[in-house]
């Protein structure tokens, strides 16, 4: 666990000199997450999938200047959902897996149209994953914890103001680096370097600027990535037995719904 505090103690060390030369709003938003999480064999077969909703929150801090702003992000998910797959020897197994994420960063965005026909905006981003296969019907679980960062590029188109509210798109690119996975056995710790490959986020919503200094919004988006097979390790330790172990090759496709209040400082 400790370099995911050595992670978050840079993530604050970069903000905090940071001043701000317009206004600052502070947001928080309630979301609903739908992970979708699958591995794939060697033939591209299918091994497990794991997916279902579950609760999340998002707190950002944004420093406003007139043609941009920086803004510091926190998201939480957690929760339980569906485990669909097979054992070790290939049989059908079922059961649930317990999730908590993480993604903690900062990202720059632009605030006029001046070279792109959107607003540019980049961001960095690290991610912490910690994914417990419960254990059912006499089968063993496992408890993996995964981490990596990620940088972000994409383009923000915003609709021309209406009364109060307005519609924006936003559309992104990213690449997931120094992906590392930590497998909990009885008595030891095996870890794994993934392989990292790109993927993508798109974004919409609509927001409606309130009375006193609150806006709020309500957003949907989807997020795709992948990590490719990790090296092979050996291990003595596995539940009693010897052998070596592998990360297969993994989709994550999530989506979700936001719901956000955003307050003027």
């Amino acid at each position: 666990m400790r370099r995911q505090y050595v992670s978050l103690a840079l993530m604050l060390f970069i903000i905090q000199p940071i001043k701000s030369v317009g206004a600052n709003t502070f947001e928080i938003t309630p979301t609903v997450y739908y992970f979708n999480y699958q591995e794939f064999d060697q033939n591209n077969a299918l091994l497990n999938i794991e997916e279902g909703f579950i609760p999340g929150v998002k707190l950002s801090y944004a420093s406003v200047a007139k043609k941009d702003s920086l803004k510091f992000n926190a998201s939480f998910y957690g929760g339980s959902v569906d485990y669909d797959g097979r054992t070790q020897l290939g049989l059908p197994h079922k059961t649930e897996t317990n999730e908590q994420l993480a993604r903690i960063g900062i990202s720059y965005s632009q605030h006029e149209e001046t070279y792109y026909p959107g607003l540019l905006f980049v961001g960095l981003h690290y991610w912490y994953w910690d994914r417990d296969i419960l254990t059912r019907n006499g089968v063993q679980g496992l408890h993996e914890e995964y981490s990596w960062y990620e940088t972000e590029v994409g383009l923000k188109f915003n609709s021309k103001q209406t009364g109060h509210s307005r519609y924006w798109l936003e559309v992104s690119a990213m690449y997931n680096f120094k992906p590392e996975m930590t497998l909990f056995l009885p008595s030891s710790e095996v870890d794994f370097s993934l392989g990292s490959k790109l993927g993508y986020r798109l974004r919409a919503g609509k927001i409606w600027t309130r009375k006193g200094g609150m806006s709020t919004a309500i957003s949907v988006f989807t997020e795709y990535w992948e990590f490719g097979r990790s090296n092979t390790v050996f291990t003595t330790d596995f539940f009693g037995s010897s052998g070596f172990l592998t990360e297969p090759d993994s989709q994550s496709f999530h989506s979700g719904i936001e719901f956000s209040f955003i307050f003027n400082l």
